[in-house]
């Protein structure tokens, strides 16, 4: 089945040249509408409901006007799982746009194959960064202060051992030394992971420690830079 898709991007020549060679992948891709501005990519993501919406943080009305379509998506609520396509690799991009709700990044230096796979693997429900990537995110994570998961309340939604095993994962410690710090088996400690992932819904530890950077109390910067 074909992903559907919404794509925001800074004019419309770039969303029809996108276009054209998303049509050109046999049927693999489907783009129901394309937007240049934050309003009207806002627009329609909502209209159309797409399998995955492709934003560039540059739009016509400003150079991180794609932040504010994910922000906007997020606090909406949407479905609609987002790409942010940057300009820079720099790790104060990438962590912003993780932390704006992006399920993933793609780079305008990407292969037209990678951005194809990239979509592909977010429409699956999995998270498209590399290691690299998911290391600027640990790093950000370590230099904020207690972890604390609110729900829209601003009640926590894990309790504190809990908390304490989401700080341990985004460190990069495996189960065992976790089970040590804590003094837990670890047959405990997975399943006290078990559920933090129902919690929170997600499935996988580079999922949850994404879910731990774009909820936790303290939001990153906008870059300083246009991205």
């Amino acid at each position: 089945m074909a992903t559907s898709l919404v794509l925001a991007l800074p004019s419309n020549v770039a969303c029809e040249t996108f276009c054209r060679a998303l049509s050109g992948c046999r049927g693999k891709f489907n783009v129901l509408g394309w937007a240049v501005d934050a309003t009207k990519a806002l627009k329609q993501v909502t209209d159309h409901q797409p399998d995955v919406a492709l934003i560039s943080a540059i739009l016509q009305d400003g150079p991180k006007a794609g932040y504010k379509v994910l922000r906007e998506l997020r606090v909406s609520r949407h479905s609609t799982p987002v790409i942010m396509l940057l300009d820079r690799s720099d790790q104060d991009v990438v962590v912003h746009a993780f932390s704006a709700g992006a399920k993933g990044v793609l780079f305008r230096t990407d292969g037209f194959s990678v951005v194809c796979k990239g979509i592909r693997s977010v429409h699956a429900g999995q998270i498209w960064a590399s290691s690299g990537q998911v290391q600027f995110i640990v790093e950000a994570l370590a230099e904020r202060g207690p972890l604390s998961v609110l729900d829209v309340k601003g009640r926590p939604l894990l309790t504190k051992r809990e908390e304490a095993i989401v700080r341990m994962v985004a460190e990069g410690l495996p189960n065992l030394q976790i089970s040590s710090a804590l003094r837990l088996s670890p047959h405990t400690v997975k399943n006290h992971l078990f559920h933090i992932y129902d919690k929170l819904g997600v499935s996988n530890r580079v999922e949850l420690i994404l879910y731990a950077l774009s909820s936790s109390r303290t939001t990153s910067r906008p870059p300083s830079a246009s991205a």
